[in-house]
């Protein structure tokens, strides 16, 4: 049982008093008592005491202001909701301080539950709602529990609590229902600006820059691309618009700061409640190249490379970004000197800045993204990603108090398939606080619980007490979530998690190549066994529909494993039985959920069936069936018009005896555009290879052959990958056909 949990039952021990009747037999036996001046997030407070108390009794309390209530100790028992005159002078010395301090106490006459501000007065009815046995399992009122009692009694309650992590955040604006279960859970953000006033002004982005890429919105090029060309970033000797993707800014140029700063400024005048918002660089990578911002880095950080979690060496550039926030940051801290300015540490800027030191007012968004390895906790050092990782890590927390993480608690880039981290995760959270760090963000909107099991609500309860136990807590989640299934769903998350740790494979976010090989088989079949008993033992209503989500869930990722496996099989050992059965097990997942990058992905499995039929290789990424000089053919349409969303077009060939050469003939569409083809050998790893002749340029088919060396190719495989890459592949191919020289 998790600390606070012990804390709240041991004060409904009966020692110290006698017990409290909220409600008697449907008769109301104590008023909800508010300020006279109750905000609007206190009353919300007090509605939700009473509504739930009415759902657990059928009794509705009066809500009283307290200027009407009848003085203490005559009438009804009193609960008194944040600062009424009476739970003011029972706070103890400093309360009025901590924002989200939680205070749940017995007095002679009933109750007094406030916090430290409005937030935590919500918070504190949420945590005594738990001591009637209330719970909120996932977003969803089919997801709560709520007791029947017709007299709903408590002992002395003695009650003070403050959340360990000063911020816990998700993506929670998206919906009332995500909003309304994340304060019930004690989550402080990131929600919408229309809900601050019935939260408590929870943190949330402003309306005008709603997430955390922010160059391209605080410096849209629509409005300035035309009068200041300068602001963006030198490409290949152009000025190019800056983009949400793969664009930055000229971070050098005169006047930019002071725009970019004064911008921000008025987000806050015309928002004063809002404390937050992002200032980070757009998505991806667009660096611009200007002799200033060049000489800046040298100056910085000696233009040095990092290699951490990337396909390749990159240029650092986290003293560019970091410098940059400074100049913003300075310039808005004389406005707003309260207001944080959250600046991502990501891809190629997510170490530490060598030279430059965030400002007071700037808080390090340090993203557990590249590099990553969720199978194992970011301390554990069998991982190489994560001991990469761990060295930012703790070399952040030494420069600033004010790290923010960002955690991927929710990868949508996996498909929905089995993803057991929560141990994991709970671990990280524990280390986090270790090291000093105060605030966390899930990447996730903490709703995917038939995917994701006690995940979220392990994470929401450590980060107000990181020493609690996490599996203490996931068993009170399954055995709320699940009634008589709970034993059996429990063997079935214990054999998806015992799946993934025996093959002790690392994963990140790629599912197409971390998935093969990745569950360990028989345990997956005892996982389907054990959700197909839990099936059996949940007869009656919630369980039954919540088993059958979960269920229903499974079932997509086990089909889906499986066939990602046997299509990994084909790949390697070109066996052709192999790839029916992926063709097969993926049809079936879709049956079951569908995922849209997995259809994709197993639409494509359908296309390389024809291909290998027509075209003799299987292949991936191509584009729609042609016809060019009476011949099917396929285009790679791979950077050029069309754009093929399936990625770089590829072909595998198969070479039993990769220590010897062999001979690839393609028959290429004369007029296509097209001097080498690449070979695949590892992440990253594209060795080119050229033809024995050229294209002939003609509206006609032509023959291009190319010898693969042995040096090319990886010896451990029977098969090869190769592929257009380098080049814009407009390539029509009819026919590819392997021999030996």
């Amino acid at each position: 049982m998790n600390a606070l949990a012990i804390h709240l039952v041991l004060a409904l021990l009966p020692a110290a008093g006698p017990e409290l009747a909220l409600v008697e037999e449907g008769e109301p036996r104590c008023s909800v008592v508010v300020p006279d001046d109750a905000s609007e997030t206190v009353g919300r407070a007090a509605e939700e005491l009473v509504a739930y108390v009415e759902r657990i009794s059928g009794a509705t309390l009066p809500v009283v202001p307290e200027g009407k209530a009848a003085p203490r100790g005559q009438g009804r028992k009193r609960i008194d909701v944040g600062h009424t005159r009476a739970s003011l002078a029972g706070l103890p010395e400093g309360f009025l301080d901590e924002e989200e301090r939680v205070l749940i106490r017995s007095v002679p006459d009933g109750l007094l539950i406030s916090g430290g501000g409005d937030r935590g007065t919500l918070f504190a009815v949420y945590r005594f709602l738990e001591l009637l046995g209330c719970r909120w399992l996932a977003p969803g009122a089919e997801n709560e529990v709520v007791p029947k009692r017709a007299t709903p009694t408590v002992g002395h309650v003695d009650v003070d609590t403050r959340p360990a992590f000063e911020w816990r955040l998700f993506n929670g604006r998206s919906s009332e229902e995500l909003e309304s279960w994340g304060m019930k859970m004690g989550m402080n953000g990131l929600y919408s600006p229309e809900a601050a006033p019935r939260n408590g002004n929870a943190y949330y982005y402003p309306e005008a820059v709603p997430g955390v890429h922010t160059y391209a919105k605080i410096i849209p090029p629509s409005r300035y691309m035309k009068e200041h060309p300068e602001w963006y970033p030198l490409l290949d000797g152009k000025r190019v618009p800056g983009e949400l993707h793969g664009k930055q800014l000229c971070v050098t140029a005169e006047g930019l700061a002071d725009e970019f700063a004064a911008n921000v400024i008025r987000i806050f005048d015309e928002d004063p409640a809002c404390s937050l918002t992002s200032i980070s660089p757009n998505d991806g990578y667009g660096w611009c190249e200007c002799p200033k911002c060049e000489a800046l880095d040298q100056k910085l950080c000696g233009a040095r490379t990092t290699e951490q979690g990337l396909n390749r060496a990159r240029r650092f550039r986290g003293d560019r970004v970091f410098w940059f926030a400074g100049e913003v940051a300075r310039r808005v801290a004389e406005k707003h000197p309260d207001k944080k300015l959250l600046v991502l540490a990501y891809v190629n800027y997510a170490e530490p800045p060598d030279t430059v030191r965030p400002l007071p007012n700037v808080v390090p968004f340090l993203c557990h993204y590249a590099p990553a390895d969720y199978s194992r906790p970011i301390n554990d050092p069998a991982s190489e990603a994560n001991r990469q990782f761990n060295d930012s890590l703790v070399r952040w927390a030494a420069i600033t108090p004010e790290l923010l993480m960002y955690s991927y608690v929710s990868k949508s880039q996996w498909w929905r398939l089995p993803r057991p981290v929560v141990w994991n995760f709970a671990a990280d959270v524990q280390y986090f606080h270790s090291l000093g760090i105060r605030r966390y963000y899930c990447q996730s909107s903490l709703s995917d619980w038939p995917l994701d099991g006690p995940l979220y609500y392990v994470i929401a309860r450590l980060l107000w007490d990181p020493s609690a136990d996490p599996r203490r807590i996931a068993d009170e989640w399954t055995e709320a979530m699940f009634g008589p299934a709970a034993t059996e769903v429990k063997a079935f998350y214990a054999a998806v998690d015992a799946a993934a740790r025996k093959t002790g494979q690392p994963y990140a976010g790629n599912p197409r190549t971390q998935i093969p090989g990745l569950f360990d088989p028989e345990l997956m079949d005892a996982a389907l066994a054990a959700i197909e008993r839990a099936e059996r033992a949940a007869i009656d209503e919630p369980f039954q529909a919540r088993v059958a989500e979960v269920a229903r869930t499974f079932r997509y990722g086990y089909w889906m494993v499986r066939a990602m496996d046997a299509y990994a099989r084909y790949r390697d050992e070109f066996d052709a039985d192999a790839y029916e059965s992926a063709l097969a097990h993926g049809r079936k997942a879709l049956e079951y959920c569908n995922v849209p990058k997995a259809a994709d992905y197993v639409e494509g499995w359908e296309t390389s069936s024809r291909m290998i039929r027509e075209m003799g290789v299987p292949a991936m990424g191509f584009g729609e069936a042609e016809t060019k000089g009476g011949r099917t053919c396929w285009n790679s349409d791979e950077t050029g018009p069309g754009d093929n969303a399936h990625g770089w077009a590829t072909f595998v060939i198969r070479t039993p005896d990769a220590s010897r050469p062999v001979v690839v003939e393609i028959d290429v569409w004369g007029t296509s555009r097209l001097n080498s083809i690449v070979v695949n050998t590892g992440p990253g790893v594209w060795t080119p290879v050229r033809p024995n002749a050229v294209l002939s340029r003609k509206e006609q088919w032509d023959t291009l052959v190319y010898e693969i060396p042995p040096a090319a190719m990886d010896p451990d495989r029977k098969s090869q990958k190769l592929g257009f890459g380098g080049s814009d592949s407009q390539v029509w191919i009819a026919e590819i056909r392997v021999r030996e020289p």
